[in-house]
């Protein structure tokens, strides 16, 4: 998303004749006439169905990850072996054309055609709602168009394709979707959308083949309707799904009297479990009616039997045989969750139970509750609704541009009007009575005043030093280039997952061409899993859109002024020992406009070596760790704290890599939703919380406390503000009983980018760009396990 500065804006708009000439000499270059991704392209009119097919089942989210499929015969185009690099192209979130490159990601991966002649094609960040999309072949160095369409616009999920705002749950039914999607409908408003937006999977081809192509969904529910698609999915889609999982995502699994078969058609399902195999139970129904207050009665059912001693019991039962059970359970794996319920909530029984629809939502919490005007986010002191508009706002703090006051703003525009009316037509008509007089002094006014605005728009260099490689001689204009980052790269050494994400604000004082590369550190190639079957997976893209979550003002249509650009992902399905390939992505003839900021979002995916994590122990019965403690790390961490459940113990300022603290117990610990909400006793014996300011973009690490760590200190309820687009950044349903995470900051960034100049045509090395501002932090998820206290 890119965000200009406001003299910049008032000297284009009030003397344009004055910046033409100031600026004649850095003038953008003129974006290509061919424009398939245009409205020219797009306004043909089409009489057939759209031969692109776009996300799960026609729904996607605005600035999230979206696959595209082509359908009919353009579908056959793109198998021929003349098509191995196809093209995506489309527009990003400001408008400007960006054509991703799909070779390398997954497409249908059977050896027969698909039954409705469908094939996954890429994935395009959805940039703004109905915005063209054309795929395209290279073909002799020339692109050759094989399919256009739109992306849908604004609807009713439950009627066909629509694009699903960011405060609407959205939920992928594999199977019965158990009633879900008729929250908030009313029988007499018959237009009311439902509350959550759900997508019901009648056929395994519409289901992504990348987890990306998950990206925006809040939860997967998987039961014995859903069989017939479960049994028809292939390995990479069941691959997807499991990395979805994995990395952050919620699946809520019914498995009753069909557990065997679910187990058979999906074993990978059952490896997510802390279970290796099925083994049934017939449950008492009363601990159901008394967790949905239920004054109709359930017969016995027969369910799959939970282990007592692993997970986080929901609901507790009896059997037949009057023996302690669990009936719900909530298992963490990876940095993500799953909720079994021992029953098929599909059945007839349940089905025709009028709390099932009570059991499966205070089954998930507060995902599928109904938000109320104690809990609804924002108070409209702010453009933004959303903690990512927040980490925006700080991002876009630079030093080297100066910032105005929209009075400054207005004061000028006051004294051109003065310039008008009183000096132009009083003094010179009136009082001199020298009319042509006006012809001289109006533009020797206009120039003096766009003059000194245009030198109070230089560049700060006294306050933001050039830190960069970039080597003398080169683009003056790459000199002036600075950016901000916040990233944050999670490992579960518990059970093998690992993740990056990176968000860079990148400015540009003059207009500039260039290559962004983004890869890994050595320190971050050493905490891969060295045989790991997934290579990983790396990809940037322009992040954030106009609107209500990030701010601004939403554009129309094209911007013809400004260069497409590419993105190569990159990754594969192999790696050698000690190798991280699926690491560097690129993005290629990237422009950005004079006194302006482009937002650069990146994501890695990999496997994580669980053998570096150390077992923390735990006193029985308590909260309280002790022991040795050892940083898993081949990096030091600054300020890093241990977290497990609600204590946070604070380690020593500077802990070395691979370094060992003797008895964690003697640290100094503090409850770790006080040090969230930064709440601290008060006068008698109240506490009191450091109320959280929307409008504060100073403070980089307390933004990114609450993006890591939103549910924990309270959410909306303490912020005033959602938490949609970067909701799996949240780590707090993570801290289990079993689980203990630690987190610090690191000196260099685990993830580093590179720009390279693109200007004059010429190749050029890629330098370290001059960053301003820059937090690298990093999250660990270690095993925690109980222990009798040695005499």
């Amino acid at each position: 998303m890119t965000y200009r500065s406001p003299c910049s804006t008032i000297v284009c708009v009030v003397f344009a004749f004055v910046s033409a000439i100031a600026f004649g000499t850095k003038q953008l270059p003129a974006a290509d006439s061919d424009s398939p991704a245009t409205d020219s392209a797009s306004s043909e009119i089409v009489s057939t169905r759209s031969p692109l097919e776009f996300g799960i089942n026609g729904h996607y989210r605005l600035g999230h990850m979206t696959t595209v499929r082509v359908t009919g015969s353009a579908a056959e185009t793109a198998l021929s072996e003349s098509s191995n690099d196809l093209v995506l192209e489309t527009l990003d979130g400001d408008g400007v054309r960006v054509r991703y490159h799909s070779h390398g990601l997954p497409k249908h991966s059977g050896t027969a055609a698909p039954t409705r002649n469908a094939l996954e094609v890429g994935l395009i960040i959805a940039g703004s709602e109905a915005a063209p999309v054309e795929v395209r072949r290279t073909v002799d160095g020339q692109f050759d168009s094989i399919a256009k369409g739109r992306l849908p616009e604004a609807g009713n999920p439950a009627r066909g394709p629509a694009f699903i705002p960011p405060d609407t749950p959205w939920v992928v039914a594999i199977g019965d979707a158990f009633g879900i999607d008729e929250l908030g409908t009313s029988n007499v408003l018959t237009d009311k959308l439902a509350r959550i937006a759900v997508s019901k999977i009648q056929s395994a081809e519409t289901l992504p083949h990348h987890q990306l192509g998950y990206d925006g969904v809040n939860l997967v529910i998987i039961n014995r309707a859903g069989l017939d698609v479960i049994e028809a999915m292939d390995d990479r889609q069941a691959d997807a799904l499991v990395g979805w999982i994995r990395n952050g995502g919620h699946c809520l699994i019914s498995m009753g009297e069909a557990s065997e078969r679910l187990a058979a058609a999906a074993p990978w399902l059952l490896e997510l479990l802390p279970f290796e195999s099925v083994e049934l139970n017939r449950y008492d129904p009363a601990a159901l009616e008394t967790f949905t207050t239920s004054q109709t009665p359930l017969d016995v059912f027969q369910g799959i039997k939970l282990p007592r001693r692993l997970g986080k019991p929901i609901l507790l039962g009896r059997t037949t045989r009057r023996v302690s059970a669990v009936l719900i359970a909530e298992y963490v794996n990876g940095l993500g969750k799953l909720t079994v319920v021992a029953a098929d909530l599909d059945q007839p029984m349940f089905a025709e139970w009028p709390e099932r629809l009570s059991l499966v939502t205070q089954s998930l919490g507060e995902l599928l509750a109904e938000e109320n005007s104690l809990n609804a986010a924002g108070d409209g002191a702010t453009t933004f609704n959303d903690l990512a508009g927040q980490m925006r706002g700080v991002l876009d703090q630079f030093q080297i541009k100066k910032q105005f006051d929209f009075s400054v703003i207005s004061l000028i525009v006051l004294i051109l009007i003065a310039a008008i009316g009183p000096l132009d037509f009083l003094l010179i008509n009136r009082v001199l009575g020298k009319p042509l007089l006006g012809w001289v002094s109006f533009p020797i006014f206009a120039i003096a005043l766009s003059a000194f605005l245009v030198t109070q728009a230089r560049p700060r260099t006294e306050l933001s030093l050039d830190n960069s490689d970039l080597p003398e001689g080169g683009n003056s204009a790459m000199h002036l280039v600075r950016t901000n980052q916040f990233q944050i790269t999670d490992l579960d050494l518990v059970d093998g997952v690992g993740r990056a994400f990176r968000w860079s604000a990148i400015y540009a004082h003059d207009p500039i061409q260039a290559d962004v590369l983004v890869k890994p550190s050595d320190a971050l190639a050493s905490m891969v899993a060295p045989n790991a079957s997934n290579a990983g997976y790396s990809v940037s893209y322009p992040f954030g859109y106009p609107g209500r979550v990030f701010g601004g003002i939403q554009l129309a249509g094209e911007s013809d002024r400004l260069l497409p650009y590419d993105i190569t992902a990159n990754g594969s399905q192999s790696q050698n020992a000690g190798e991280f390939t699926g690491s560097t992505s690129t993005i290629s003839n990237l422009t950005i406009a004079p006194r302006s900021s482009k937002s650069i979002a990146t994501q890695k995916y990999f496997a994580a070596d669980p053998s570096k994590g150390q077992e923390i122990i735990r006193r029985p019965g308590s909260d309280l760790l002790r022991g040795d403690f050892v940083n898993p790390l081949p990096v030091d961490l600054l300020d890093a704290i241990l977290i497990y459940q609600n204590t946070a113990y604070l380690l020593p300022t500077r802990v070395q890599a691979n370094a060992t603290l003797a008895s964690i117990e003697n640290v100094r610990q503090r409850n770790f939703r006080w040090r969230l909400t930064r709440k601290v006793s008060s006068e008698g014996s109240g506490t009191e919380s450091t109320p959280w300011l929307a409008n504060d973009f100073s403070d980089i690490s307390r933004v990114a406390d609450m993006l890591l760590f939103h549910d924990a200190a309270g959410g909306k309820l303490y912020t005033g503000l959602r938490h949609d687009i970067l909701d799996e950044l949240d780590l707090s349903e993570v801290l289990s009983e079993n689980r203990c995470i630690l987190i610090g900051r690191t000196e260099e960034p685990l993830v580093q980018m590179q720009m390279a100049d693109q200007s004059s045509g010429a190749e050029s090395e890629p330098y370290s760009v001059s960053t301003e501002k820059s937090l690298s932090m990093v999250r660990v998820v270690l095993p925690v396990r109980s222990t009798l206290l040695t005499p």
